[in-house]
């Protein structure tokens, strides 16, 4: 079977652009950086380079194999940069050949690209997913492809662009327009309305407030319910934690009993087969490796991209992902690590949820409520969300104690910001709606009503 992509052609772009910078012709450099993309590579290693090289034009340095070597000392594979780089640089045929190097390297991603969106028109098939919502899918995905043209246009007019945005109108209302990941949880869908792609969204909250619960019960819904392949990177939390949280989220079976299995029931152990029954082949992919960096995180994304798709993202959490490389402070490294997850969501098309710490300011505030300016670290966070979620559960309210959790919605760039009540239930590892009184707990026992009796009904009538 033949490869589908091209290494030569991957080494002849990022060779020639080296060249250009030490000819000193920093409009060709630029040129050539515009025209290409990290996605369009294949291999993990080039990609890597290219951000890397994209770092140095940002940084107004020139781009070569020193100044990559500073920016990044390492590729995805463990070999140094500087070695790497110096290779290419060196080898590199011609750089008059660029534009042909770059079209290859284009048609082999889209080619790719073609490829998979057939895979998963096949998977939505066998799943059993309705055919309008198949060609709906696959129509979309085949106008997200880059033009072929070359000179690919950066720009439009804005004529062209309200077409564009009328035609999704027109789809949205004949029910085939693709729907947005929602969040499982109807006053929070009803708020939020949609998680959208090529944006960030962000969860934050004070330690212990639910915000981890919170992002992964979105994921999680997306994935079980909706069949779509999310990718969560647990830098502070261990997988099999989650395999537990997600055992009693989906089981109804309670942490405690989890971590003092004596203490289980007959009707325990089979929720807990059930639960694990619910999810079984759920593209839910979990990375939990202490160490993430940007583009360790682009590259693992591109990966499951490539094997499975990817309809989103989470990262938990913002502040615990390592910059590539020493900025003046803490709060200007936060800044370019949250600049670098809202041109993953654009590259990829995908929304990223990023999760972030709150300072204890709003603790010292009337009634407690969180702002987005007490987000810790960076303002830069604030500027790049799309919109952002404030966890809030007082602790020292009757209503607190007993789960009652308010979500604000600080900033949103296509809402109205608003807030609404779940009802956190700690003992799963779950939030569900807010009735305005807490289930018995013979109710709970008896999985009425439960987070796994929805997808289990919704499930029965498909």
């Amino acid at each position: 079977m033949r490869e589908l992509y091209s290494n030569e052609a991957e080494h002849g772009v990022l060779g020639a652009v080296m060249q250009a910078s030490l000819q000193g012709d920093a409009g060709l450099v630029e040129d050539m950086l515009g025209q290409m993309s990290s996605v369009d590579f294949y291999h993990l290693d080039n990609a890597a380079l290219f951000e890397a090289m994209l770092e140095c034009r940002d940084r107004s340095m020139p781009v070569d194999p020193v100044t990559l070597g500073v920016v990044q000392r390492t590729l995805p594979s463990g070999d140094m940069v500087i070695a790497y780089a110096a290779e290419l640089a060196r080898n590199v045929p011609s750089i008059a050949n660029w534009k042909s190097y770059a079209k290859h390297v284009k048609e082999w991603g889209v080619i790719r690209r073609i490829l998979d969106i057939a895979d998963q028109a096949r998977d939505m098939v066998q799943e059993g997913t309705h055919t309008a919502e198949v060609i709906a899918a696959s129509q979309q995905a085949m106008a997200d492809l880059r033009n072929l043209d070359g000179e690919s246009k950066g720009f439009k007019r804005l004529d062209q662009w309200m077409g564009d945005a009328a035609d999704l109108v027109d789809e949205k209302y004949r029910g085939v327009a693709p729907e947005w990941p929602a969040t499982g949880l109807a006053d929070l869908d009803d708020l939020v309305q949609g998680i959208r792609p090529k944006k960030v969204t962000v969860i934050a909250g004070l330690p212990g407030s639910g915000k981890t619960t919170l992002a992964l019960q979105i994921a999680q819904h997306n994935a079980i319910r909706k069949k779509q392949p999310w990718l969560v990177f647990s830098i502070e939390m261990p997988g099999e934690e989650l395999g537990l949280r997600a055992i009693a989220s989906l089981g109804g079976v309670s942490l405690r009993k989890l971590d003092n299995p004596e203490d289980m029931g007959d009707a325990d152990w089979a929720n807990v087969v059930g639960a694990v029954a619910i999810a079984n082949e759920a593209p839910l992919f979990v990375c939990d490796e202490p160490v993430q960096t940007p583009s360790s995180i682009r590259a693992t994304a591109r990966q499951c991209q490539r094997e499975h798709g990817l309809a989103g993202i989470v990262v938990d959490y913002l502040t615990l992902v390592r910059s590539e490389r020493a900025g003046r402070s803490r709060s200007e490294e936060v800044g370019k690590i949250s600049k670098a997850l809202l041109q993953l969501a654009k590259e990829m098309d995908i929304p990223v949820i990023e999760l972030a710490q709150l300072n204890r300011d709003s603790t010292k505030r009337v009634g407690k409520k969180p702002q987005s300016s007490d987000l810790r670290d960076s303002g830069e966070i604030e500027a790049d969300a799309s919109c952002i979620l404030m966890v809030h559960r007082d602790m020292d309210s009757e209503a607190g104690k007993n789960g009652v959790t308010e979500i604000l919605m600080t900033k949103c760039r296509h809402a109205r910001v608003g807030s609404c009540l779940l009802q956190q239930e700690g003992q799963y590892g779950r939030f569900s709606g807010f009735l305005g009184a807490l289930p018995s707990d013979e109710e709970v026992e008896m999985g009425r009503g439960t987070y796994a009796s929805k997808y289990k009904g919704r499930k029965d009538h498909e």
